[in-house]
C-alpha cells in the first residue's frame, strides 16, 4: 500500500495502527512514532491511543454504534464496550460520557457508573420493580427476585429505594444493597407481625423467642427492646414475660402461703414454660414478697411447688414425736445395741494394738533405758488394802462405765443409727393432711431436705434414752439373770423328771419321745440360754420370733469365743437327738451363763410334779377341742399311775392308753378306749354326716373323761403309791 492509499483509508476508517505504518513506509518505527505523537499533539480530532492513530470520525462512529446497541437492548456496560471494541476503558469511558445526550441517547447508573441504560429500559425496570414488590405479602431474598425476574442488580436497588422512599412501595429493604444478605419486607408483613406480637401479648403476658423466630423475627431480644420500649419485661430463658405475669404467681403464692398451705405453680403456667422458667419466675416473685416483706414465709420444692413453713414445721414436730418411741424400740431391740458393741469392739482393738505396741516399744528399750542390752528390773506386787466397799462399787460400775465410754462420754462416739429409712419417712409425711393429695415427688424431696436434721436430733434423743437406760441398768440385768435363773431351773428339772417318766415305754417309743422332748424343752432351755448371752453381748435379736436351729446357730457363732465351744456342743446335741447327751453337757452351757442351780431337791421335784399335775387339770376342764381333751386326760392318767410327769405329744395317746390299760378299772378304759376311736374317726372321715354323727358322740363322752382323768388319782393314786 502507497502512503497516499494508507492516508486515504485513514481517512475513511478513522482509525489504524501505528506498527502497521513501518511496512507500508519502509520508515522506521521511531520516526513513525514520533510523528504520529507530533500529529495527535497538533490536531485535536486525532487521538493516539495504544499505538494507534483514532480520528475523531471513529469516536463519533463509535458512539452511534453504542447508541443503535442501547436502543435494541435498553442497557449496556463499559466493559462489555472495551471487549468489543478493544480499546482501553478510560477512552471508551470518555467517549461515552462525552457523547451521552446527544449521539448517545441514555443515561448511566448513579450507583455504578460503567453501566448505561435508555430512558425506556429504566422506566419498564421500574414498572416492573414496581409490580413484584407491589405484590410480595412476606419477607423475600433479593437475590431470589433478581435470579426470577432477571432484574439489574444495581438498578434494582436504585429503584427500589427511589419507589420506598417516595412511598410508592410500602416496606423496607435490608441488607445494605448486598444481594446475598438483602431482604425486602413489605410493610404489611411488618405490621402483621406486630399485630400478633400485640395481641398475644395483650391475652398472655409473655412472648417466646422462638415464636418470634417463626414469624422470621431473626432477633426477638431486640425485637422486644424495640416493640415493649417503656414496659417492665423481664427476661427469663427463652422467653419475656410482663408484670402481669408476675403478679399473677405472687396472687397464687398468697392464697396458697397465708391459709398455711402449698401450691404448684408448674400446672398454673402456659405448657410452654419448662420446669427451670418456672423457677426462675418463682425466684423473682420470692424476691419480690421479700422487698415488700410478706409474712408468709416459703420453702420452694421440685422447682416449681412452694410449700409454707408452717407445713415444714408442723411436719417436723409430728415427726419428732416419734423420735422417743423410736429410740426406745432401737434400745430394745437391740440394734443400737449391736452397733454400740461394733464400736466398743473396735476401740478394743485399737486399744489392743496400742497396748502391743507400748510392750514393742519397752522390750526395745528397755525399762530403764539401756536400749535393747538394758536389765528390766522386778517389781513386788502389792494388794490393794482399799478394797472394801468403796472397792466393790466401782468393780459393779466397771461395765456401765465401758458402756458409757462406748456411747460417747469417754473418747468413743454414739454409733449413728437410723431413725426412719427414706421411704418410711417419705410415707410419714404423705400421711399429713396438708399434705395428703401432694405429688409423690414432693414428699419424696421434703423427705430427702428433712431426713439429714431428724436423723441428727434423732442420735440425741437415742443417746439420752440409753444413758437413763445405763443408770438404771445394773438393776435391770440383776433381774433378768434372776428371772433366768429361775426358768432355766424349773425347765432343767421338767426334763429330768420327763425323762424318767419316758423310761417305762420301750425303746423305739423311748427314742421317739427322747426326740420330742429334746425339740421342745430342750430347745426351749439352750434358746433361753443364748438369747440371755446375746443380749449381754450386745447382740440385736427379735425375741419376739420364734428361736430356730439356724437362728440359734447364727447367733452362738456371733457370741464371745468363750461360750461359744459349750453352746455349740449342746446345740449339735438337739440336732442330732441326743438326750443322754444333751443331760451330760448341760451343766457346762448354764455355767457360761453365770447361773448356779441348787442341788437336787426330792421335795421340789414332788412339788413340780403336783404343780404340773394341777395345770393339766385345769386346762382340761375348761377345754373344748375334743381330740385334745384325750390327750390331756391321758398325760394325766399317766402321772397319776406313774408317778412321773410324761411329756408327750397327741400321737403317743394310744402308746399311753396301752400302758395305762391295766391301772384303771375296765370300764373307764373301755369308755377312754371308745372316745380315742371316735377321735381317730372325726379325723380321717370326710362325710359331713358322719362327722357331725361323731361329734355328737365325742361331745357326750367328753365330760365322763374330763371326770376318769380329774378323779382317778383321789380315788386310786394312794393305793397305786403304796405299791
Amino acid at each position: 500500500m502507497s502512503h497516499c492509499s494508507f492516508i486515504l483509508f485513514f481517512l475513511f476508517t478513522g482509525r489504524v495502527d501505528i506498527t502497521d505504518l513501518v511496512d507500508v513506509l519502509s520508515v522506521d518505527y521511531n520516526v513513525i512514532a514520533k510523528q504520529a505523537t507530533a500529529l495527535a499533539s497538533s490536531d485535536s480530532s486525532i487521538r493516539l491511543v495504544m499505538g494507534q492513530l483514532i480520528s475523531k470520525y471513529y469516536m463519533d462512529s463509535i458512539a452511534e454504534e453504542i447508541n443503535e446497541k442501547l436502543q435494541q437492548e435498553g442497557t449496556t456496560s463499559i466493559t462489555y464496550l472495551v471487549k468489543h471494541y478493544d480499546l482501553p476503558e478510560e477512552f471508551i469511558s470518555e467517549i461515552v460520557v462525552r457523547r451521552l445526550g446527544t449521539i448517545i441517547q441514555g443515561q448511566m447508573d448513579s450507583q455504578d457508573t460503567s453501566v448505561i441504560y435508555t430512558e425506556a429500559f429504566v422506566t419498564r425496570h421500574r414498572a416492573h420493580v414496581r409490580g413484584v414488590l407491589s405484590a410480595i405479602t412476606r419477607p423475600t431474598q433479593v437475590a431470589s427476585l433478581l435470579s426470577q425476574h432477571g432484574f439489574q442488580e444495581t438498578l434494582f436497588f436504585s429503584v427500589a429505594e427511589k419507589l420506598i422512599e417516595t412511598g410508592r412501595i410500602p416496606g423496607i429493604l435490608t441488607g445494605n444493597q448486598q444481594v446475598h444478605r438483602a431482604i425486602y419486607i413489605p410493610n404489611i408483613y411488618s405490621q402483621t407481625q406486630n399485630d400478633w406480637v400485640d395481641n398475644f401479648w395483650k391475652q398472655n403476658g409473655y412472648l417466646e423467642f422462638e415464636a418470634l423466630r417463626r414469624l422470621d423475627i431473626s432477633d426477638p431480644e431486640g425485637y422486644i427492646h424495640r416493640r415493649m420500649k417503656g414496659e417492665d419485661v423481664t427476661y427469663i430463658g427463652g422467653m419475656c414475660v410482663g408484670s402481669g405475669f408476675i403478679d399473677q404467681i405472687d396472687a397464687s403464692l398468697d392464697d396458697a402461703l397465708v391459709s398455711g398451705g402449698w401450691v404448684d405453680i408448674y400446672p398454673l403456667l402456659p405448657t410452654s414454660f419448662s420446669s427451670e422458667d418456672v423457677s426462675q419466675l418463682l425466684e423473682i416473685a420470692l424476691r419480690n414478697r421479700q422487698d415488700k416483706k410478706s409474712t408468709a414465709s416459703a420453702r420452694v420444692f421440685c422447682d416449681t411447688i412452694v410449700v409454707s413453713n408452717q407445713i415444714i414445721s408442723k411436719v417436723t414436730n409430728d415427726l419428732r414425736k416419734l423420735m422417743p418411741a423410736r429410740a426406745k424400740e432401737a434400745i430394745e431391740q437391740g440394734s443400737f445395741k449391736q452397733q454400740l458393741n461394733s464400736s466398743k469392739s473396735k476401740q478394743n482393738d485399737d486399744s489392743s494394738k496400742n497396748k502391743k505396741e507400748e510392750r514393742r516399744k519397752k522390750a526395745a528399750g528397755g525399762k530403764y533405758g539401756g536400749g535393747t542390752q538394758g536389765r528390766e528390773t522386778k517389781t513386788k506386787s502389792t494388794k490393794s488394802k482399799n478394797k472394801g466397799r468403796r472397792a466393790a462399787a466401782q468393780d459393779s460400775d466397771s461395765e456401765e462405765d465401758q458402756t458409757r465410754q462406748a456411747a460417747g462420754e469417754g473418747s468413743g462416739k454414739f454409733p449413728k443409727i437410723e431413725f426412719l429409712s427414706l421411704e418410711k419417712l417419705q410415707e410419714e409425711i404423705s400421711n399429713e393432711k396438708e399434705l395428703v393429695d401432694c405429688p409423690e415427688e414432693l414428699t419424696e424431696e421434703i423427705a430427702k431436705n428433712l431426713l439429714e436434721s431428724l436423723t441428727k436430733e434423732f442420735q440425741e434423743v437415742v443417746q439420752t434414752a440409753f444413758l437413763a437406760t445405763v443408770a438404771i441398768g445394773g438393776d435391770t440385768r440383776k433381774k433378768t439373770h434372776q428371772q433366768l435363773q429361775e426358768k432355766v431351773s424349773a425347765l432343767i428339772t421338767t426334763i429330768k423328771l420327763s425323762e424318767k417318766g419316758l423310761k417305762v415305754f420301750d425303746c423305739e417309743i423311748q427314742s421317739q419321745l427322747k426326740k420330742h422332748l429334746l425339740r421342745t424343752q430342750c430347745s426351749e432351755l439352750v434358746s433361753e440360754l443364748v438369747l440371755y448371752l446375746a443380749d449381754d453381748s450386745l447382740l440385736e435379736v427379735n425375741h419376739d420370733k420364734e428361736m430356730t436351729p439356724e437362728a440359734r446357730l447364727k447367733i452362738i457363732k456371733n457370741l464371745s469365743e468363750d461360750v461359744t465351744e459349750p453352746l455349740l456342743a449342746i446345740h449339735k446335741s438337739l440336732t442330732v437327738g441326743d438326750l443322754e447327751e444333751f443331760l451330760a453337757l448341760v451343766d457346762d452351757a448354764i455355767s457360761v451363763t453365770g447361773i448356779m442351780l441348787k442341788k437336787k431337791d426330792n421335795k421340789k421335784d414332788r412339788q413340780v410334779l403336783s404343780n404340773h399335775r394341777c395345770q393339766l387339770i385345769e386346762q382340761l376342764e375348761n377345754l373344748m377341742d375334743l381330740p385334745l381333751i384325750l390327750h390331756l386326760a391321758c398325760l394325766i392318767l399317766f402321772q397319776s399311775v406313774s408317778g412321773c410327769m410324761l411329756h408327750a405329744s397327741g400321737k403317743f395317746v394310744p402308746h399311753i392308753l396301752a400302758y395305762i390299760k391295766n391301772q384303771i378299772p375296765a370300764d373307764k378304759f373301755s369308755l377312754l378306749q371308745d372316745y380315742q376311736d371316735l377321735v381317730i374317726k372325726s379325723l380321717t372321715n370326710k362325710d359331713d354326716c358322719v362327722l357331725s354323727e361323731v361329734k355328737t358322740q365325742l361331745e357326750a363322752l367328753a365330760p365322763s373323761v374330763k371326770e376318769i382323768a380329774i378323779t382317778f388319782k383321789k380315788s386310786t393314786s394312794v393305793s397305786h403309791s403304796e405299791e
